[in-house]
């Protein structure tokens, strides 16, 4: 059962939650078993699973779009279809192209007067059953998109979608049931309670998306199994303009990032700096581009809507915060806001907002861009360095010195040139942050590395120097040493 409250907040019935609890740990032995009776599964049938991706994602396009729309308020179904279902089945598609690569185990060069003839090499082992906590924001493209490089690893997996998205969180758990075996893959609904159950199991990985404060708590809970963790958490990712690099292109680039689901986009832009003298002209080229591109930003069919009242009110607190600061810093662009679902409002402007003000120091998650104005380059780099590290750093810039100066100076997640956020696009790079930002990768082959034990595998072979390695160390050691000292040992 799942509905939206008065207050138009979407929450998943807690009634059966220890319904639902009693059934994660059932299918997570049952995954256990699975797992210990193939503990490495073929090349082939990793392909099998990843190449039922896709049309699992095509055959359930719409009801996917509807259910986005249900959870959101409002989702337009074109959004659905790029960032939920394309881009999900486009990751399959790549990965299940690459896995017999990833999979060949990795020649380490030894020390051939020590060892002979001997090998080494890395073997990527599967880890077992491995346990996602997604996100809301994105909840298909965050629940199936990292199972595609869990499952070419040769693991097992078991998904809890966000409380926050039941509709979606249903749907996905109807696709998985009816292309997957439960002792494969399965998708665990339900409330909080489920949700804080899941990372008390054993997993053999644990991979959670969302903010800092739940990620330190999963990390918590995680650490008293020792279980490993990969934390894709959020930041406040700047992005810097160079003064050539102000064109009617790049704001509409940097628009795209920004307004992406609405702002609920953990690698969007979250705030801007501007050369000072320009900053009037950024201002008005915003304005031109939303209104050009969207009409009433607010009532726009084009955008989504804040997820619920919660995220509504910690935005439009943020808001509040500065106008109270500074009223004339304060620009709206679209109607002014109902305050009723779906919730709805203005894209927003702050200029130069205080450094300790809310728009400063949290991650905005909604559509209100701060806008710094600048005068010295190396200030803007200190004052990047000076918070938290980012998932992205971006800049639009057509002077290769100050890009490298930015990239070389600055540690995030991601790095992108005057295209922001589209590091994060890529199924070929890393995605994942550092310190606050998260840790650990998906995507690509870091992402099957992640969700693989890299073992390390070491065969004897001719020539090897036996009694020299193993104690007790005799006169064949000292002769060993003395030879490769130069004479200064032994």
């Amino acid at each position: 059962m799942s509905g939206r409250t008065a207050a138009g907040e979407i929450t998943m019935a807690t009634a059966d939650d220890q319904v639902a609890i009693e059934r994660l740990h059932d299918t997570f032995k049952l995954q256990q078993k699975a797992f210990h009776g193939d503990p490495d599964p073929s090349t082939a049938s990793r392909v099998d699973l990843l190449k039922a991706i896709p049309p699992m994602m095509m055959k359930n396009a719409k009801r996917i779009a509807e259910a986005l729309a249900s959870d959101f308020g409002h989702h337009p179904e074109l959004t659905a279809y790029m960032f939920d279902v394309l881009n999900v089945a486009s990751r399959a598609e790549y990965v299940a192209n690459n896995v017999a690569r990833w999979v060949l185990p990795q020649p380490r060069e030894l020390e051939p007067h020590l060892y002979g003839r001997s090998r080494a090499w890395i073997e990527y082992q599967p880890k077992g059953v491995i346990g996602n906590l997604s996100a809301w924001n994105f909840p298909v493209d965050l629940s199936i998109g990292p199972l595609t490089e869990m499952l070419a690893a040769g693991n097992r997996v078991i998904i809890k979608p966000s409380e926050q998205v039941p509709a979606t969180a249903e749907l996905m758990a109807q696709m998985i049931a009816a292309t997957f075996d439960r002792d494969q893959v399965s998708v665990a609904t339900g409330g909080l309670d489920l949700a804080r159950a899941f990372s008390t199991l054993k997993w053999d990985h644990l991979l959670y998306t969302g903010n800092a404060r739940i990620g330190r708590e999963v990390m918590l809970k995680a650490a008293r199994n020792l279980v490993p963790v990969t934390l894709e958490l959020g930041g406040k990712s700047p992005t810097v303009f160079t003064e050539e690099a102000l064109s009617a292109d790049n704001v509409r680039s940097l628009l795209g990032s920004k307004l992406t689901k609405g702002g609920q986009l953990c690698i969007c832009v979250d705030h801007v700096f501007v050369p000072e003298a320009l900053v009037d002209r950024f201002v008005a080229m915003v304005r031109e581009t939303i209104e050009a591109l969207m009409g009433d930003f607010t009532t726009s069919e084009l955008g989504v809507a804040i997820i619920n009242r919660k995220q509504f009110d910690r935005v439009q607190s943020y808001v509040d915060d500065a106008r109270a600061r500074n009223r004339a810093s304060v620009i709206e662009i679209g109607s002014a806001t109902t305050g009723e679902p779906p919730f709805r409002m203005p894209l927003t402007l702050v200029l130069d907002p205080e450094l300790d003000s809310l728009v400063c120091t949290e991650e905005i998650f909604g559509p209100v861009l701060p806008i710094i104005g600048y005068r010295d380059f190396d200030e803007v780099i200190e004052r990047i360095r000076a918070g938290d590290k980012p998932l992205g750093v971006y800049i639009f810039s057509e002077n290769a010195q100050l890009i490298e100066k930015l990239r070389r100076n600055t540690r995030s997640g991601g790095f992108t040139v005057n295209a922001p956020s589209l590091h994060g696009a890529q199924e070929s790079l890393a995605f994942g942050g550092v310190g606050e930002s998260g840790m650990g990768r998906h995507h690509g082959f870091e992402g099957f590395c992640q969700f693989s034990n890299p073992r390390a595998v070491f065969e004897l072979g001719a020539g090897a120097q036996i009694k020299t390695l193993y104690s007790p160390h005799g006169e064949e050691t000292r002769q060993f040493v003395k030879t490769v000292s130069g004479g200064l040992l032994g």
